[in-house]
């Protein structure tokens, strides 16, 4: 039944993806900023009515999501969606947004779907399986140790000037920050494209945040912890994160980074 779910709901993402797409690519979009001065679009709003709207008719399931959705019951099944998960980089006409969708029972997820419409790249699981991206499974590098880290940038938090002293000290190969999606950045060290990716949660996380692309990482042999190594809550977490390829990279950038951090922070 859950890969029934999957299928379905793969459609329904597919289809939201080409409504991002063309509005995009038609430049038929406005925009506004919302109270925490975060930007949200039209096209937000219209992707998340239009599955909420698909969800509900194929399924006998509740559906939340980031733009003003309705209450759940948290004790039973519920889908939670970020119809566009990095809108600046949607209005910046940048590559790096995504769609998040999972399905989650019981405080787990049963189903995870991360979605980039500009790349094309489809990055899907669910509970007890292999990730995928499109039909190849993750991930496509294996082996992975502490070579290329990403990084969502953090005005608050010293986390910058630290990767930069593990570049200089070439502990760290290649160093960048793509921006836009959190779950898009997650799911490419899934991929193999980075060995490790850390961001930073000033509030708790919502379902529709992290869960999807937890999953995905977990079932491709990565990890997603905080700061001392422990595995977060997918669906509501606030401090550090760290997604990691594998245990090694996992434990050998933590070694680095954590030294780094507390002298930072004295």
């Amino acid at each position: 039944m859950r890969n029934i779910y999957l299928i379905i709901a793969k459609q329904i993402v597919e289809e939201a993806g080409r409504i991002i797409r063309e509005a995009r690519e038609t430049n038929t979009f406005s925009f506004e900023f919302k109270s925490d001065e975060s930007p949200i679009s039209n096209i937000d709003q219209q992707i998340q009515d239009y599955m909420t709207k698909r969800l509900k008719d194929s399924f006998d399931i509740q559906v939340m999501g980031e733009e003003n959705c309705d209450e759940i019951d948290a004790t039973k099944p519920y889908w939670a969606i970020d119809p566009i998960d990095g809108t600046w980089s949607f209005i910046t006409h940048e590559n790096t947004s995504a769609i998040n969708l999972s399905l989650i029972e019981n405080g787990e997820v049963i189903v995870g779907i991360v979605y980039n419409p500009f790349t094309n790249e489809f990055f899907q699981t669910e509970k007890g399986a292999k990730s995928y991206i499109g039909m190849l499974t993750l991930p496509l590098r294996n082996n992975l140790t502490v070579a290329v880290v990403n990084f969502k940038p953090e005005r608050e938090h010293p986390i910058v000037k630290s990767l930069n002293q593990l570049f200089k000290e070439d502990k760290v190969k290649k160093l960048t920050s793509i921006g836009g999606s959190i779950t898009y950045s997650m799911c490419m060290v899934a991929k193999g494209a980075f060995s490790n990716y850390i961001a930073y949660f000033n509030s708790y996380s919502n379902a529709w945040d992290l869960s999807a692309a937890c999953l995905i990482i977990n079932n491709s042999g990565g990890f997603v912890t905080d700061l001392d190594g422990v595995e977060i809550d997918p669906i509501h977490h606030k401090g550090y994160i760290v997604a990691s390829a594998n245990a090694q990279a996992r434990d050998d950038f933590l070694a680095m980074i954590n030294p780094l951090l507390i002298e930072e922070e004295k």
